[in-house]
């Protein structure tokens, strides 16, 4: 993922509720295997497994946060451990072990999330949030660029 990109999901997610976090969450995985996918594609091993290992990683932050009030979570727990074995899998034989499989999954999941998105009019989770400039700064060791809050 390049840094405009986690810039942008950055940015989005400083003004999302939790469920926009949530659709967030599925696009990054998303994101970083079609990443991955590329990478296996031009034989670049190392960024496949790097790739992998982000998404695994997010899949795993989505199936720490589940509520098991709802028995939705269970079902999607079920999903999560899945993906998080194809993924361990993929990572760990440097090859691809259905990941289309997986992705197919977080689309899936994203699109449903992002439909009971709409529907959700609480706040952003970053009520407090100020507006960010960036500019840049003098100092002892030359200039620098330095992130300003107004």
């Amino acid at each position: 993922m390049t840094k405009e990109e986690i810039n942008q999901f950055s940015m989005r997610i400083s003004q999302s509720n939790r469920t926009q976090i949530v659709v967030i969450t599925y696009e990054i995985i998303i994101n970083y295997l079609d990443s991955a996918r590329k990478s296996i594609d031009n034989s670049n091993v190392t960024d496949f497994v790097r790739d992998v290992r982000k998404a695994r990683q997010f899949v795993n932050e989505l199936s720490s946060v589940l509520d098991f009030r709802y028995k939705i979570s269970f079902e999607l727990m079920n999903l999560y451990m899945f993906a998080n074995e194809c993924l361990l899998k993929s990572e760990l034989r440097r090859e691809d072990v259905d990941l289309e499989a997986v992705r197919d999954m977080m689309v899936k999941l994203r699109d449903s999330f992002e439909t009971v998105s709409k529907q959700d009019n609480s706040k952003p989770v970053m009520q407090a949030r100020e507006k960010v400039y960036e500019g840049l700064t003098y100092g002892k060791n030359g200039m620098g660029t330095v992130m300003v809050s107004k």
